[in-house]
């Protein structure tokens, strides 16, 4: 039974949240395999042991490109670094200098609001010489950047916007997003944004194109594959673990990501955990 809910997961009905919660907690099902196999060493059952073969075999056909070992940025061409630094964030400073310290050559900030959202404006600014700000989420920038386009989500606020980056190697496309929340059956509005982020990524022209942002969505959700149908998730493609980033003091699922298309991920690193409730994100790429 447990093997066959891993396998055909997309089956379970989306009603009061119920796919939400199953698709976000698919990596932690090695749990229950754990607690089959204690059962059937218990019982010294050679069957059950072979009978629990079977989740096993499933679980890692799944999730065996998160379990390569981690890459390595080594000169990486580009680096990029995503956090949600929650509003009325606490040490909004100490944040804003923990991204800076990893030297980044572009940062996306979700979710700054208040005092402590125009303070991380004003450290990244003072150093990065480039930057774009749309409602609630920022980009700064090493190289120059065009003026910001809207992206529509479908909502009556801004949560997303695209750029072109001019980096030392080429243009790339960069849009910086922030999906809605999302919790058991109130998921339709992050859906929606989904699916429309993906239809104006798809039918975006640019070669190479990065998306980064807080998503509010697991990588396992089956809404999330609207997106990686066109783009490769930095973490499945460069291993390293399942690369938890939300909440921060104890980390159970991913909800920061950075997609792309045109330029390949060579590392993915969550950084430590700061005063936000999301840990940050720091991925490389080479062209």
């Amino acid at each position: 039974m447990l093997a066959a809910l891993l396998a055909m997961h997309s089956l379970v009905p989306t009603t009061r949240g119920l796919a939400l919660i199953v698709d976000s907690m698919l990596p932690w099902s090695w749990v229950l395999i754990a607690l089959l196999l204690l059962i059937a060493l218990f019982r010294l059952s050679l069957l059950s042991i072979a009978g629990v073969l079977i989740p096993v075999v499933v679980w890692a056909s799944m999730f065996w490109p998160y379990l390569q070992p981690a890459g390595d940025p080594g000169g990486a061409d580009l680096t990029v670094a995503t956090q949600n630094v929650g509003a009325r964030l606490p040490q909004p400073s100490a944040t804003a200098l923990s991204l800076v310290e990893q030297q980044p050559d572009i940062v996306t900030i979700q979710e700054f609001e208040s005092l402590s959202g125009q303070i991380i404006q004003d450290q990244m600014s003072s150093h990065y010489e480039h930057s774009q700000v749309k409602g609630s989420v920022g980009v700064w920038s090493s190289w120059p950047m065009s003026a910001a386009e809207e992206v529509d989500l479908g909502l009556p606020w801004i949560r997303a916007f695209a750029t072109t980056i001019s980096t030392d190697h080429g243009d790339v496309r960069f849009y910086a997003v922030h999906l809605p929340s999302v919790r058991p059956g109130q998921e339709s509005l992050r859906n929606a944004a989904l699916s429309t982020l993906a239809r104006q990524v798809s039918a975006d022209p640019a070669e190479r194109v990065i998306v980064a942002g807080d998503f509010n969505s697991a990588s396992t959700d089956r809404y999330f594959s609207r997106l990686t149908d066109d783009l490769t998730d930095s973490r499945a493609e460069v291993g390293g673990g399942f690369g938890f980033s939300w909440p921060s003091r104890l980390p159970l699922t991913r909800l920061d990501h950075s997609l792309s298309r045109g330029i390949d991920p060579v590392a993915d690193e969550v950084l430590d955990r700061g005063t936000s409730d999301h840990r940050a994100v720091l991925v490389s790429y080479d062209f």
